[in-house]
């Protein structure tokens, strides 16, 4: 559907958004899995005792976001109690990680709420579309946006801002939407999946579908060309996108390959994502069944030059060693809203009911009482905005009944 919105935004908050809403951006939500891997390895007692003896490597990667749930976060796990992350997938980072000065103004593409409960001996997992149409924390004038851009507007605001203070304003963002807190993040490189895959040895995934991808234009065609078919986890590759070879193992590039495709998907990102799944499940699995061959120090060091977090070392060893229950059972969920264009640009529109949803599930999950979700925008929007977007429980009724209020589980 296609509406006006208000167009009364300053310049320099057009110039940089037309700068967000490339399509460079917006091609790349795999690399949650690295981040996911790294929280569901915290589980592993093998894992927090690399990354205690790696304190100093540990600690570039820490960046505080200097709000009230990450405060309350060092008390919950020393209580054993469950706790929650942000896990950010984005693109600002370089082959070689994120670097020393960890500022760059970038997207966070994929985004999953993660909780571990050690008592109910669970992991969650849950996605939430990147696309949501958003009033950011701090940035309301700029409505409407998508959620993922929150990062980039406080990253752009000020060219000194850490990780941990451009991650607050997501953070903040969605604990307003969802009525539930945040206590941890991981923000990883969109480098690392490879790396991870590489240091496994390479990953069987059986493929959903068929499709071809190269990894050079991001289509059917060309050099770095990949043929992957349905339901088998053998797969052929061309470097001259003509003469092709068959194997039976990933290696990095091939899980790049198979989980950075869209556009041939008929569910689209959500097609995606569950591709991006099937990989981090092998991943998860490969780890699990050999935990002390596979993660050495060697691993760490090239995953923790791609990550960004907010976990301290002293709680990560805590994390690995009272946590590891947690590993027992792992659920994921996918949060699909409504699509809908704005202006030219395409929006996820997510009602009452389905926000409650994801409220209830991660409350629950954390063991909190229930309580009403937030606002659908996140922080407050004008009456002229509202009167131009609507809400998403008027315009899509249909998805805002009690069927709408349970999450489905992949």
């Amino acid at each position: 559907m296609e509406k006006n919105r208000d167009t009364n935004t300053p310049s320099a908050t057009k110039s940089r958004m037309a700068l967000f809403h490339s399509k460079k951006h917006s091609s790349f939500k795999l690399y949650i899995v690295l981040a996911a891997v790294i929280v569901l390895l915290s589980a592993s007692g093998y894992a927090a005792y690399y990354f205690y003896s790696l304190n100093n490597t540990l600690s570039k990667s820490f960046s505080s976001t200097g709000l009230d749930s990450e405060k309350k976060a060092t008390q919950l796990i020393q209580d054993k109690k469950p706790v929650s992350f942000l896990v950010l997938g984005t693109d600002i980072g370089t082959e070689g990680g994120f670097g020393t000065n960890r500022s760059r103004v970038g997207l966070t593409d994929s985004m999953m709420v993660v909780t571990v409960n050690p008592k109910n001996e669970t992991t969650t997992l849950i996605s939430i579309p990147r696309d949501i149409m958003t009033s950011i924390s701090g940035f309301e004038s700029s409505f409407p946006q998508k959620l993922n851009a929150a990062y980039a507007f406080k990253a752009a605001s000020d060219n000194n801002v850490s990780l941990g203070d451009g991650v607050s304003t997501t953070i903040d963002t969605i604990q307003k939407m969802f009525n539930f807190p945040i206590n941890y993040f991981a923000m990883v490189n969109m480098s690392g999946l490879g790396d991870v895959v590489e240091q496994l040895g390479g990953v069987q995934v059986k493929s959903p579908l068929t499709f071809t991808f190269s990894q050079e234009t991001a289509h059917e065609s060309g050099k770095d060309l990949y043929q992957f078919t349905e339901g088998s986890s053998t797969f052929k590759y061309a470097a001259d996108g003509e003469t092709f070879k068959s194997y039976s193992k990933m290696n990095g590039q091939a899980a790049l390959a198979f989980s950075r495709m869209r556009y041939q998907d008929p569910k689209g990102d959500y097609g995606r994502t569950e591709r991006q799944r099937l990989l981090l499940q092998q991943i998860i699995s490969k780890v699990k069944k050999n935990p002390a061959q596979v993660v050495n120090l060697k691993f760490i060091n090239s995953t923790t030059k791609n990550i960004a977090s907010n976990l301290k070392s002293e709680d990560m060893l805590k994390l690995g060693t009272n946590y590891i229950s947690a590993s027992k059972h792992i659920v994921s969920y996918t949060v699909q809203g409504q699509g809908e264009t704005f202006e030219g640009i395409s929006y996820q529109r997510v009602t009452t009911a389905q926000r409650q949803a994801i409220t209830n599930k991660v409350r629950s999950s954390l063991n909190l009482e229930a309580a009403t979700t937030g606002n659908e925008f996140g922080s407050n929007i004008t009456e002229n905005n509202l009167a131009q977007v609507g809400t998403a429980d008027q315009l899509y009724p249909e998805n805002n009944t009690d069927e709408n209020m349970q999450l489905r589980e992949e």
